[in-house]
């Protein structure tokens, strides 16, 4: 397992530096493993990514390696990609790093109106453009698959970390879009309240 300060989707490409020895380790064993080479990626809910000592969040997403580069001095630059969520049934001892017990958390397809949220997305991109200066991502390679896209959209949107944690542990795709329809509508009132001072 890998705490970080962030939530990540499946579908969701996520680059990290590995420096800390802990997870080197890590790094060297999933390399090894021929079949499955991923691991968890949790958020953190209080604490620090360095050193230990945090308390960390029990809904993850399971990552698989996609490359990985080893520098000379021990150091890794990875990418890895979202698989699925997972639920964490138990944290075990962090030696040599953050280990736990998992299972696959499922995610029920009853539907929804993905459109009018995909839509809320958009204008909530094109405020955090203005906000920042940062050019749009562009949205024309989004998936046809409704559960693809969805995720896809949750990760694309300009929320805060415990938000996009509330919509990652959604268990329907009603409830995902809900959480993220109710986030978008609330941060893009603060946005368009911040370009209008």
């Amino acid at each position: 397992m890998f705490p970080l300060g962030i939530a990540m989707f499946p579908t969701q490409l996520l680059p990290l530096h590995v420096f800390e020895d802990r997870y080197r380790q890590m790094m060297a064993d999933v390399l090894r493993l021929e079949s499955d080479q991923s691991f968890g990626v949790s958020l953190i809910e209080r604490g620090h990514e360095v050193g230990g000592g945090d308390v960390r969040t029990t809904v993850a997403t399971r990552v698989e390696l996609m490359q990985a580069e080893e520098f000379e001095d021990g150091r890794w630059g990875i990418v890895t990609a979202g698989i699925e969520r997972i639920d964490v049934v138990e944290w075990l001892p962090d030696d040599p790093y953050p280990r736990a017990m998992v299972t696959v958390r499922e995610r029920s397809d009853d539907g929804g109106d993905i459109a009018a949220t995909e839509t809320l997305v958009i204008e909530a991109l094109q405020l955090a453009s203005r906000l920042t200066g940062q050019s749009l991502p562009d949205l024309a390679g989004l998936s046809d698959d409704p559960l693809v896209r969805l995720d896809q959209l949750s990760a694309l949107a300009p929320l805060a970390m415990f938000d996009r944690q509330q919509i990652l542990e959604a268990t329907s795709t009603t409830s995902q879009l809900s959480a993220l329809h109710e986030a978008l509508e609330l941060r893009v009132m603060l946005m368009t309240a911040e370009l209008d001072e």
